[in-house]
């Protein structure tokens, strides 16, 4: 005989965790999550399933150019974003340059001297049908590499014919993600020079360069008494396709045909960074380099009264924009920032790191001038200083500046050369990814090789303790180096909501298939209020959140160049949201003990009409226990308050809207423990869960 009905309530807090076993969980943490996806901390208590992204700007949201936005921030309430140039490495491959084989989607394309390698990316224009396939306007990564003058590629769809010789007469390429500056044959003997002239006519065919463009020749020998070789230059004039001039450091002692039997050439490629406004986006300034650049990064100061901006490419001079004016620091003092890939400022200067290329190397930190962040005179209190180990991040905390290593850290205390100290934080922990410093809610937290730590002050003994605060998670987390691009993920504050966002982004995965992790504040006391969950479908190469209008926004940027706006709407760019939180098995009293399970009582908050399934599964997924069908709880729309001012009837705050925050369903089935998994699935409208109660009989041991 079956005891009277029994009700349990469960709180829904605690967050995700991927490492407790589920019979811990479930006595110590029953409001937490074996999953939650989507799921952030709720300000009105409870989970809430996040909100969408939408483009900045629906007209104007893609920012000109090729590959990922590289660099985005907000500055005195306006967006900048930065992107590689559409058309540094564009050309014509004469005519009918494609060869198809009937039943395969490899084309084989004749361009000569292309200087591509395997998974690089070309895409194609002007193009005719060959074969029964339109290679146009497709970009499509290079598969293999015959020899300097052809390559191959996967075309979207098979060939229905082999066709050797077709495409058109006049089929042009660009380059696509190009790693390095590519390697382009110029054959033997390219150069003419006139002499005691510095101008170079050179002879390189399909070239696909323009007048303002930079190339820089390798195994060049002498020819007219100069050497250009190892040199960048600009390109002058383009006299056609296969020719143009450059100008040389000095002029030639003699006129001479030459420069020997086997020049390459690499172009220069080009970024820009553009400024929004209504009517798209605008050019700010055009930066060029010999390499690729995966990530330009900011720090803003104002050590002028005016806000501005510092903005490190690892490869160039770090510039300065205030807005207005776009400049490059200085070079010619006793150091220089050369190649510095972050910044911050601290007491006053301003701290550059991350020289893996330059002189200073990659374990030096260079200060600037007290109150400046372009000068370096050491005269006048610039210096540099070395921490022992490649440096990976900087962050400022209360009075010091925190050096990360991959596996150490340091700390500097002082405001000035002249009592700078450098101090060992440990010896055995660090930073292995960049763009995992943030500052949050009075701390400042980086992902560690052993999960997320913060740099946490204590009263107490004066200092810094370091712990791990993303424990539930640490399963999720120990894959991410094996798995993922460190160099390429992200991260934002989202301050109003005191929640951070982790993004991990891969060039060959989807938007939908991105993954990342997603972590809040819920008590003032940080060591017990770090909740945890998974993200999945945000593709955001670099974010920047900040004031726009007095109002915090979140942005991104994507593979596609296109910024987009984070907490808009209710769908991932009209894609839809799936959401899923998953509860431990409650076993309540007893594990051993059989109950009958009757009603769920489900705490909401809707923001508009919903559709939320309740799946339960039952005994710890025991195949031999039968589950329930899947359960359907729908909300009609927001819920309805009647005690706003201005409210009417039938308008924002309806009589018809939700009139309860409760949803309620009988269910089925018994088992010793039960856990709720509540999904959604659509372009619906966020809610909010702030718990459940559990309506059961105890039906004895079994």
């Amino acid at each position: 005989m079956t005891d009277a009905l029994k009700d349990v309530t469960v709180l829904s807090r605690g967050g995700l965790f991927t490492n407790e076993d589920a019979l811990a969980l479930a006595g110590s943490n029953p409001g937490a999550a074996l999953r939650m996806l989507n799921m952030e901390i709720s300000q009105f208590g409870g989970y809430r399933r996040i909100s969408g992204y939408t483009s900045y700007d629906s007209t104007y949201g893609t920012v000109s150019g090729i590959g990922e936005v590289v660099g985005l921030w907000i500055l005195d309430g306006t967006p900048y974003a930065c992107r590689r140039n559409d058309g540094d490495y564009t050309g014509s491959l004469g005519s009918n340059p494609f060869t198809t084989s009937s039943g395969s989607a490899t084309i084989t394309v004749a361009h000569t001297s292309h200087g591509l390698a395997v998974s690089d990316r070309v895409i194609f224009s002007g193009s005719s049908a060959v074969g029964g396939v339109t290679p146009n306007d497709v970009e499509m990564v290079v598969a293999s590499v015959p020899d300097s003058n052809s390559y191959t590629v996967a075309f979207t769809s098979n060939a229905s014919s082999s066709v050797s010789g077709g495409g058109g007469s006049s089929v042009t390429f660009k380059y696509f993600d190009v790693s390095a500056a590519k390697a382009h044959s110029l054959g033997a003997n390219p150069f003419v020079v006139t002499d005691e002239s510095a101008t170079i006519t050179v002879t390189h065919t399909a070239h696909g360069l323009s007048v303002g463009n930079y190339v820089t020749f390798s195994g060049s020998s002498a020819v007219g008494g100069i050497t250009p070789n190892s040199v960048e230059m600009k390109i002058v004039t383009v006299a056609d396709a296969n020719t143009y001039t450059v100008t040389f450091t000095s002029a030639a002692t003699s006129g001479a045909t030459g420069g020997g039997s086997s020049v390459t050439a690499k172009y220069s490629q080009y970024y820009t960074i553009w400024k929004y406004n209504t009517s798209g986006w605008t050019r700010v300034h055009s930066f060029r380099s010999s390499i690729e650049i995966p990530k330009v990064r900011h720090t803003l100061n104002s050590f002028t009264g005016t806000e501005a901006v510092i903005i490190c490419d690892g490869v160039n001079t770090p510039a300065k924009y205030s807005g207005s004016t776009f400049s490059s620091h200085t070079t010619g003092d006793d150091a220089s920032p050369l190649g510095a890939a972050f910044s911050t400022d601290f007491k006053n200067h301003q701290f550059y790191a991350g020289f893996p290329t330059t002189a200073l190397g990659p374990n030096k930190l260079l200060y600037s001038e007290p109150n400046t962040d372009n000068r370096f005179r050491s005269a006048s209190g610039s210096g540099t200083i070395n921490v022992g180990f490649n440096i990976t991040g900087l962050a400022k905390f209360r009075d010091a500046l925190y050096i990360f290593g991959k596996d150490k850290i340091k700390k500097l205390t002082g405001s000035s050369a002249s009592d700078f100290a450098l101090a060992e934080v440990t010896d055995n922990i660090g930073c292995i990814a960049t763009d995992s410093i943030i500052e949050i809610g009075g701390d400042v937290l980086f992902l560690a090789s052993d999960g997320i730590r913060p740099i946490q002050g204590t009263a107490r003994i004066g200092d810094v303790e370091l712990e791990t605060v993303s424990k539930p998670v640490q399963q999720l987390l120990q894959a991410l180096p094996s798995t993922h691009d460190l160099s390429n993920m992200s991260s934002v504050v989202i301050r109003n909501k005191s929640q951070f966002r982790y993004f991990f982004p891969k060039t060959t995965t989807s938007a939908a298939d991105t993954a990342g992790i997603i972590g809040g504040l819920r008590f003032a006391d940080r060591r017990i209020g770090w909740e945890f969950g998974e993200l999945l479908g945000i593709r955001a190469f670099v974010a920047t959140s900040g004031l726009i209008d007095n109002v915090e926004y979140v942005l991104h940027g994507d593979a596609s160049g296109e910024v987009f706006k984070q907490e808009s709407g209710s769908t991932f760019n009209t894609a839809n949201v799936v959401s899923v939180y998953a509860t431990p098995f409650l076993y309540f009293d007893s594990t051993e003990k059989r109950k009958i399970y009757q009603h769920i009582s489900l705490f909401t908050r809707p923001e508009g009409s919903s559709t939320i399934n309740l799946g339960i599964a039952y005994d710890w997924d025991d195949p031999n226990v039968p589950d329930p069908n899947t359960y359907s709880l729908t909300t009609a729309g927001a819920l309805a308050r009647y005690t706003t001012t201005g409210s009417t009837y039938d308008s924002t705050f309806t009589f018809d809207g939700s009139s309860s925050p409760v949803l309620e369903s009988n269910i089925q089935g018994s088992g010793r423990a039960i856990s709720l998994v509540i999904t959604s699935t659509g372009t619906q409208s966020p809610y909010s869960i702030s718990g459940f109660s559990i309506t059961y009989q105890d039906a004895g041991y079994r």
